[in-house]
């Protein structure tokens, strides 16, 4: 895709400078011989490819006609065949805002092309494989090529090739921007383990279920229409993440080996879960298609549903309290904070959705005491497993390992007393929740997260983290070390001096010619407001033909 599109954006610069070469020989009668020679030799070197010499020749003209924006524009040219892009586009910036409308249509399409030229470069010959901030940067150097297109079109609104580029650019991110797409899929399927995934499922569906819900206060404008596209769209690319889902469901029950019935039927019965929920989102894409917002909401909760059954089934003993303890705090915070003002204004809070978050906290709670007494057997078996910790192989680490088992099964023995009644409370906050109620349901909210939290393993301090400070501290005694070292060259360095000041006084140049640039950028700016109100003047005629281009829609 890319090889071709480089071609596509080939830049027509000969053919132009040409063209613009010839408007100088007739109208530069005014000038020196040798400025007219000069111009007809880099016209006869630019067509021999020989653009070094042509730049040379286009500059010495420029020197006896430092106004004609024609010469500058044929030095421009030569500039860009040379590859010096930086210096031909601050000179096609002056050309630019020439009052002739070809070499302003010619400049505008010339700078659209380097940009376009710079962002191809940078992409590389796969820009498949871009990553993120490659992207970001590439896809902006191109939007400005849109933007000198368009310029360009705006002066002269039959100028083909701008109209060419223009839109294979409009294809060409669009391209890219699904390919991209698909690669991210595909890398976070493979990166992301059964509850990394399952978890980021749906947190997408929950994003997708709160933008169909703001779909409702947007009225039936072209804007609605959009974004309920991009949401059908959105959500058909969600329940196509089910699949996936449900193939890493089946290696975490069964692996490579053979399931025996007991397992079968509970990877069976997970599937089924899964395939609910991608049925539910397709249920709410078709809704959406045919703006039927509250079945789509319906169908996107039920999806939401049986992905937390199935968060219920396979997520471990330690995960699921961690869930419930944070899902709980943002509860009370969320609670305590409506009942600290006056009013609620129930437009901002979702007591739905706040009411089902309660809910399956319950729900999360009710699993805890099998998970707790399937530990503890574990713990007295000797089959507990700490894979963080790994096989104690001094004193220090097998204490460790002792105080770990500890602190679970003290957590188990706390989850099978406590869990139920946190069940209870939940489910009783989430009627409160419901009804509105929210001062009853704040202490069972409160007294809920306390009993968790005491559920929560006191664990002893990873021997990792220590590692980690102690490496931590090394580095900054070994940046210290470098600092004195540094210190003992600083007389050496002061005898290079004059040479650093030297380097200064060059980078001071160099900040002086950006700076010409910024200030070109700026006139250039001015000027094409300029030039629209100045061409809004002009002859009926030329009005209508610009305001007869098609290439806003797309853009």
């Amino acid at each position: 895709m890319i090889s071709r599109t480089r071609n596509q954006f080939t830049l027509l610069l000969g053919g132009a400078g040409l063209c613009a070469a010839m408007f100088v020989a007739e109208s530069a009668r005014g000038a020196t011989s040798s400025a007219r020679q000069q111009v007809r030799t880099g016209l006869k070197q630019h067509q021999a490819g020989d653009y070094d010499a042509a730049a040379e020749s286009f500059a010495e003209a420029q020197k006896a006609l430092p106004d004609e924006p024609r010469v500058t524009y044929d030095r421009a040219c030569a500039l860009a065949a040379q590859g010096k892009r930086e210096e031909a586009t601050d000179l096609f910036q002056q050309t630019a805002i020439a009052r002739e409308p070809t070499l302003a249509a010619s400049s505008h399409y010339n700078l659209g092309c380097l940009v376009a030229q710079q962002a191809t470069e940078l992409f590389g010959d796969k820009p498949e494989q871009a990553d993120a901030a490659t992207r970001e940067q590439g896809v902006k150097l191109l939007h400005q090529a849109v933007m000198h297109y368009r310029d360009c079109l705006r002066v002269d609104s039959g100028h083909a090739s701008a109209r060419r580029n223009l839109e294979l650019l409009r294809l060409w991110i669009k391209h890219m921007d699904d390919v991209w797409a698909q690669r991210d899929r595909e890398k976070r399927r493979e990166e992301m383990d059964l509850l990394q995934f399952l978890e980021w499922i749906e947190g997408e569906q929950r994003m997708l279920e709160a933008a169909a819900k703001a779909l409702g206060q947007i009225d039936g404008s072209p804007r609605q229409r959009q974004a309920i596209a991009q949401t059908e769209h959105s959500q058909r690319l969600l329940a196509d993440e089910i699949e996936p889902l449900q193939q890493k469901l089946a290696a975490a029950l069964t692996g490579d080996q053979p399931a025996d019935a007991t397992t079968a039927q509970a990877a069976q019965a997970l599937k089924q879960l899964a395939q609910h929920a991608k049925s539910a989102m397709f249920r709410a894409a078709d809704d959406l298609v045919v703006r039927e917002l509250a079945s789509a909401m319906s169908a996107q909760a039920e999806a939401i549903d049986s992905l937390n059954e199935v968060y219920r089934a396979v997520a471990p003993y330690e995960q699921v309290v961690q869930k419930a303890t944070k899902t709980e705090q943002s509860l009370v915070d969320t609670t305590v904070s409506v009942l600290a003002e006056e009013a609620v204004d129930e437009a901002l809070v979702d007591r739905e959705l706040i009411s089902r978050d309660q809910r399956y906290i319950a729900g999360w709670s009710e699993t805890l005491p099998a998970r707790a007494q399937q530990g503890l057997a574990q713990l007295q078996e000797g089959n507990i497993t700490q894979p963080e910790i790994g096989p104690p192989t001094d004193d220090q680490q097998q204490q460790q390992q002792q105080q770990t088992q500890a602190a679970m099964k003290e957590s188990y023995e706390k989850a099978i007393e406590l869990a139920p009644k946190i069940a209870d409370l939940a489910r009783d906050a989430s009627n409160d929740l419901q009804d509105g109620n929210w001062q009853d349901a704040r202490p069972k909210q409160e007294e809920a997260l306390r009993m968790l939290k005491e559920i929560a393993p006191k664990t002893p301090p990873d021997e990792k983290q220590q590692d980690q400070k102690d490496d931590q501290q090394k580095d900054q005694q070994d940046d210290r070390q470098e600092q004195q070292q540094q210190d003992k060259n600083d007389q050496e360095r002061e005898k290079q001096s004059q040479q650093q000041q030297d380097e200064q006084n060059s980078n001071q140049e160099q900040q002086q010619k950006d700076l010409s640039r910024q200030q070109a950028e700026a006139i250039l700016s001015k000027a094409r407001q300029r030039e629209r109100e100045h061409r809004e003047r002009k002859k009926e005629q030329l009005r209508a033909l610009q305001g007869n281009f098609r290439v806003d829609r797309d853009w």
